[in-house]
């Protein structure tokens, strides 16, 4: 029994999480262009790397990005913005073979406006591990004409414009569940000493609780050694019925209850011999009778023709269910049988044995 293969605890749990990262002051950081004179060229601003906290084993179902390009129009005093601008995302992590991209654009057209425009759109990051991932972003503006800063002063210059965005980022991660419970579960006895074993499970310890006759069942106290161990045993019971049940266990917590085990019988009384039978093989009568379980040696009673019976004083050898007498004097005989235990306690006669004459 102790053989079998264990089974998999399958009661781990798929959640769900959000965060987000969002970079929504003004102007920290600004973007980084020296912009004193009209600007043709394709300006970039980078914003550096930024990472989400979750759980380890996280991985991404969705992620969206928004951004919103901003010009300060004291310093921006004449002039068209129109271009295209561009949030793009890069995506690095140990668990990648390669960096991954994303970008969020939009066109926009604005004449002495604060708000250039703002676009959102969702990025292909799906089933990227989350953890360890760092995300580097980079505002971009690129093919604008005719853009014109009033003031000649660089330092200055480099406030005209700057970016706000926030990712969201949706993952799911599995929770490890407790173990399964064992499906099975088999109480024995020898004697006064009962064992019990289980269905292993994969990983488990385990804690057992018992019910005794007809009281309560205890708490889910019982170790066995190891706690990993699926069997336990008792020595040296107290008569009565006892059941049990397990529970497989580990860091997440105990599965719930195995079923209820067989009753477990404890009895030290011994069972009463059936009637034993007599025969006769010359002047030697031959008594055997029925083994009971626990016995250790057997005691017998005899009625000689009309005579009274005797005391339980004949004892069979140990450990057999038989015993024999030689050479008797002629006469009729019949015989009752105890079982006793090891320190020679004697329990119920058995009903008389047929009678044998010679």
């Amino acid at each position: 029994m102790f053989g079998q293969l264990a089974t998999f605890s399958a009661q781990a749990a798929t959640q769900s999480g959000h965060c987000e990262i969002a970079r929504t002051a003004p102007g920290s950081p600004p973007m980084s262009w020296d912009n004193n004179d009209y600007v043709t060229e394709v300006k970039h601003s980078v914003f550096g790397a930024e990472s989400c906290e979750a759980p380890n084993n996280a991985t991404i179902t969705k992620i969206h990005a928004s951004f919103t390009a901003f010009a300060n129009k004291q310093i921006l005093t004449r002039g068209l913005l129109k271009g295209d601008y561009i949030l793009k995302i890069n995506a690095s992590s140990p668990y990648l073979a390669n960096p991954i991209s994303g970008q969020v654009e939009a066109t926009m057209d604005a004449y002495n406006a604060n708000l250039l425009g703002s676009s959102t759109v969702n990025l292909p990051f799906e089933g990227v591990r989350l953890d360890n991932l760092s995300l580097n972003l980079t505002a971009q503006l690129k093919n604008s004409v005719s853009l014109r800063c009033a003031n000649r002063n660089p330092a200055e210059c480099e406030d005209y414009m700057y970016f706000e965005y926030t990712i969201g980022i949706d993952y799911e991660y599995d929770v490890p569940g407790v173990p399964d419970a064992p499906g099975w579960i088999n109480a024995s006895t020898s004697g006064n000493n009962v064992s019990v074993n289980w269905e292993p499970v994969s990983g488990a310890t385990y804690k057992v609780a018992i019910q005794y006759n007809n009281n309560s069942w205890t708490d889910y106290q019982y170790v066995p050694s190891p706690a990993s161990a699926s069997y336990m045993s008792w020595q040296n019971l107290n008569d009565g019925n006892r059941r049990y049940q397990v529970v497989a266990c580990n860091s997440y917590g105990c599965s719930e209850p195995s079923p209820i085990s067989n009753t477990a019988t404890v009895s030290s009384r011994l069972g009463t011999p059936n009637a034993p039978t007599a025969s006769l093989s010359g002047n030697t009568v031959i008594v055997d009778w029925n083994d009971v379980p626990g016995a250790y040696q057997y005691v017998l009673s005899i009625k000689f023709n009309n005579n009274n019976w005797t005391d339980f004083r004949y004892f069979s050898a140990p450990n057999t269910s038989s015993i024999s007498w030689s050479n008797l004097g002629s006469g009729k005989r019949q015989y009752r049988v105890k079982a006793c235990t090891h320190s020679g306690i004697c329990f119920n006669a058995s009903p008389a044995s047929n009678v044998v004459s010679n």
